[in-house]
């Protein structure tokens, strides 16, 4: 009786075991994660930027300081020259953030802005820094990677850096 129970406790072991649970990864998820991070470390490492002025649409920044302990950054792309298809971008700064930055058609659906559309008014990057210092003092230097599609299909790319913002006080 005790080899039986010993024997059936061994397979029931083994065969608990030998089955492997597989955790489900979705590819694209993945890959968009993937491309957020080369994007990021491009844009990071870029060294020659854009003009304003090569740029076909408007970019307007703006810091804000929301309490004592965290500002907010903000780019908008908006009154586009051309139609711009299949919008992505992604807004970066150089100070130490655990955040995600923010981004538009990497990890989420493309936008278009299109100029006599009504749907899409602009897009608009907004992220947040945690610090003390005076707004005034930060050494804040933003840079955004931009990327569409024309008419014709064809991809347009701009690195553009920011270190001019306006700025307004928000009330509590």
């Amino acid at each position: 009786m005790k080899k039986v129970l010993l024997a059936l406790t061994l397979l029931i072991i083994t065969t608990g075991c030998s089955n492997k649970v597989e955790i489900g990864v979705d590819e694209d998820v993945e890959d968009n994660k993937l491309a957020y991070l080369d994007i990021k470390n491009a844009l990071t490492n870029q060294e020659e930027f854009s003009n304003l002025e090569d740029i076909p649409c408007n970019i307007t920044s703006s810091i804000n300081r929301i309490n004592e302990e965290e500002i907010s950054y903000r780019v908008i792309i908006d009154n586009p020259k051309v139609d711009m298809y299949n919008v992505e971008a992604l807004l970066i700064h150089n100070n130490f953030t655990e955040d995600i930055f923010p981004s538009i058609g990497i990890l989420d659906d493309t936008e278009s802005l299109l100029i006599d559309s009504n749907d899409i008014k602009g897009i608009s990057l907004v992220g947040y820094i945690e610090t003390v210092e005076q707004i005034e003092n930060l050494d804040l230097e933003l840079r955004l990677w931009l990327k569409y599609e024309d008419e014709y299909n064809k991809e347009h790319e701009f690195y553009y850096k920011i270190n001019k913002f306006s700025t307004e006080t928000e009330e509590s």
